[in-house]
């Protein structure tokens, strides 16, 4: 393992960030902590939630910036420092807006292999320092998108894991996706969080019941959720294509994070996932959504805009 403090060394048994390495995680939860693994009422699934009481520490992302930004204690410290710094001048977006998460949250990284994974807190924030990378991938050589052997590496891992052929993963990492990058030469990775007074719902707003796997065609009526996790879009002039014949179907949420921000108002997306049947308390409507990023999918789900179609061949 590449990850530890001092002599003590550490090991992440999430082999992998998808739905399908979440459950072979929770195989091992169930195992030697059978209790974290409870019913959920409102997602309608098994879940692992840790109680309260047994959380011993709270590592906060944002308490991490402060201290790297005051005394960087070695060079990839430093690295994220300036990169802050960077990312917070081209976007307008205070320092303070931005956390550490990772090994270097946890202060078990090593400075040759580790990359940066930050945390921007704020919905208008996210979109401030997505534009900002942007113009910084096209305007300074420091913040560049892999190419060659690393983005053939890159998309490789992911159709280990991902229903996408290496043209479409080549895509997805190469040319639409903007958050996991280089930047002078050391790979970082760049996570959106909602603070907690720009959520669309609290946890028992709404309440989720699967009914089966199914494939739709649709078109994105809107976007602006789809930075954060899970990702939401609304659609409309939904075709079903697979699976029940709902005519109701509003939304498309992932919970994997290679599908953020991927399509945007008026592009058509192909989907394929778990449907649910939503139950909203407060306004007391009934409607559908299907969810990609479920256990019941076993890894075959996914989110697909059509634009790759022609592109891929």
């Amino acid at each position: 393992t590449k990850w530890r403090k001092k002599d003590t060394f550490f090991d992440r048994i999430l082999p992998f960030y998808s739905a399908v390495g979440v459950s072979l995680t929770r195989d091992i939860i169930e195992r030697y902590y059978p209790d974290y693994i409870v019913w959920d009422d409102v997602l309608g699934i098994e879940m692992i939630e840790v109680p309260m009481e047994d959380i011993r520490k709270h590592f906060l992302p944002e308490r991490r910036v402060e201290e790297i930004l005051e005394e960087p204690s070695d060079k990839l410290e430093k690295e994220t420092a300036e990169l802050i710094r960077v990312l917070s001048d081209e976007s307008d977006v205070p320092s303070s807006s931005f956390g550490v998460t990772g090994s270097i949250l946890l202060k078990i990284h090593d400075v040759v292999y580790s990359d940066i994974d930050l945390i921007v807190y704020g919905k208008e924030n996210a979109f401030a320092v997505r534009e900002a990378v942007k113009r910084l991938i096209n305007d300074n050589t420091s913040f560049y998108r892999p190419s060659g052997r690393i983005l053939e590496e890159w998309a490789r891992e992911l159709i280990r894991v991902h229903p996408l052929s290496l043209k479409e993963a080549m895509l997805l990492r190469g040319k639409d996706k903007w958050d996991r990058l280089f930047f002078n030469k050391r790979q970082f990775s760049l996570h959106p969080v909602l603070r907690k007074d720009e959520m669309p719902e609290k946890y028992g707003d709404r309440i989720y019941r699967g009914e089966g796997l199914a494939e739709i065609r649709a078109r994105v009526k809107n976007s602006e959720y789809s930075l954060f996790m899970p990702a939401i879009y609304e659609v409309e002039d939904v075709q079903i294509m697979k699976g029940p014949a709902v005519n109701d179907l509003r939304e498309v949420a992932s919970f994997e994070s290679i599908y953020t921000d991927i399509a945007t108002e008026g592009e058509w997306i192909r989907v394929f996932g778990m449907l649910e049947r939503v139950f909203d308390r407060r306004s007391g409507e009934e409607y559908h959504r299907i969810v990609v990023g479920t256990f019941d999918a076993g890894g075959r789900d996914y989110i697909k805009p059509e634009r790759w179609f022609s592109l891929t061949g």
